[in-house]
């Protein structure tokens, strides 16, 4: 029973037990032989063991990333509708041809785009396109699930180079002075009546988090505003609601005397409306609290994984070294024994410096994510206007 066993262990490890031990059990069976001979086949099980145990814990932390991403893609509105906007806005404000939606069979509509040849060094962002056997020039798409598994087309995913170059040049027309600026910061939208009854306005803004040591722990958009009333201003918190005004409104050029109205109610309400912005900026820390801990402890995990292993490494080595006495191997001369006298004192230096070098990391690291503090930019403004008083000063 205990050879029978010890056989069954070892198929689930290496998923058969290989002839040698078949021929055993064979003979065993028949009564030509009293004892197993396992020994080579269980050191090969020990390694597959190692191997499972590995790649266990690998598939659990490709999960947790994929939780993440799913996580970030969602807090930062990553969508692939979202990110084409971007690159072509940045086209046009590049003065470049822009994405010419195609039809491609198997992808949705307006899920797949046509990028013509670009000049000087945005040449360089569409290297790749081309299909490495048949040279022919492929479509980008920015939706994941249209690239997954197919050749056809391209994924114009957050880090591919037009995708990069465009988000570049976004930020810098964002930060440019105002006279030399093509975005701009200000954009009024009409919404039905029903939605709201008095002029919203709405601030994005730019959220960046330090630490103790003044380094950027996180960074993101915010959006955040009210309802600018005649008595007042009242906050919209529901970030939903704000979402769907915003989805439902649609682009206009207002008349001057639109423009004028809704320039006084906000210098009016000016402090109460960067107030909501600030507010929506705490509470964007005190929601990010958690995860900024989440990412401490990871970091910390990580730095003694790599000195653990380094540690053994070097312990390895040194105990290596003992065993097989190849600090005295003959027929080294005097220099060489020299240097593997020095070699052998590096390691057991580097050794002895590995638990200062633990504390000193961990320390750096709760310092690195101490006391985040909120800093906040306004980038650009949208006023929301009911339909009615948008016709009312049209017709004015």
């Amino acid at each position: 029973m205990r050879a029978v066993l010890k056989i069954e262990a070892i198929r689930e490890d290496l998923g058969s037990v290989g002839p040698v031990i078949a021929q055993q059990i064979t003979e065993a069976m028949l009564g030509r032989r009293n004892y197993m001979d396992t020994a080579s086949v269980e050191a090969k099980a020990a390694i597959a063991r190692k191997f499972f145990t590995a790649e266990k814990h690998l598939k659990e932390r490709i999960v947790r990333l994929h939780e993440r991403l799913m996580e970030a893609k969602t807090d930062f509105n990553l969508s692939p509708d979202h990110i084409e906007r971007a690159v072509s806005a940045a086209l046009e404000l590049a003065e470049k041809p822009c994405l010419k939606p195609i039809s491609l069979h198997g992808a949705p509509a307006g899920t797949v785009f046509d990028v013509s040849i670009l000049p000087g060094s945005w040449g360089k962002t569409t290297i790749g396109l081309e299909h490495p056997h048949t040279g022919k020039r492929r479509p980008i798409t920015f939706d994941h699930e249209v690239a997954k598994d197919r050749d056809d087309v391209v994924l114009a995913h957050l880090n591919h180079p037009l995708v990069q170059r465009c988000l570049r040049l976004l930020r810098e027309e964002i930060w440019r002075l105002d006279d030399i600026k093509r975005l701009h910061r200000i954009v009024v939208r009409i919404i039905p009546d029903g939605e709201i009854n008095n002029p919203v306005v709405l601030v994005w803004s730019r959220l960046l988090i330090t630490g103790s040591d003044h380094h950027r722990l996180h960074e993101e958009l915010t959006l955040s505003g009210g309802e600018l009333r005649y008595n007042g201003f009242n906050r919209i918190t529901q970030v939903g609601k704000i979402d769907s005004m915003i989805n439902t409104g649609k682009p206009i050029e207002p008349s001057q005397a639109l423009f004028g109205l809704l320039k006084e109610k906000f210098e009016q309400q000016e402090k109460a409306v960067m107030a909501a912005v600030e507010a929506r900026s705490r509470d964007r820390l005190k929601f990010l609290e958690s995860s900024l801990e989440r990412r401490k402890k990871s970091e910390i995990a990580d730095i003694q994984t790599v000195l653990d292993e380094l540690e053994s490494s070097i312990q390895k080595e040194l105990n290596h070294d003992k065993e097989d006495g190849q600090l005295f191997l003959p027929g080294f001369s005097p220099e060489e024994m020299a240097q593997v006298k020095k070699d052998y004192q590096a390691l057991e230096a580097r050794l002895s410096r590995i638990p200062d070098e633990r504390e000193k990391e961990e320390a750096s690291i709760e310092k690195h994510y101490a006391n985040p503090e909120d800093r906040t930019f306004p980038v650009a403004i949208i006023f929301l206007v009911p339909q009615s008083i948008a016709e009312k000063f049209r017709k004015s």
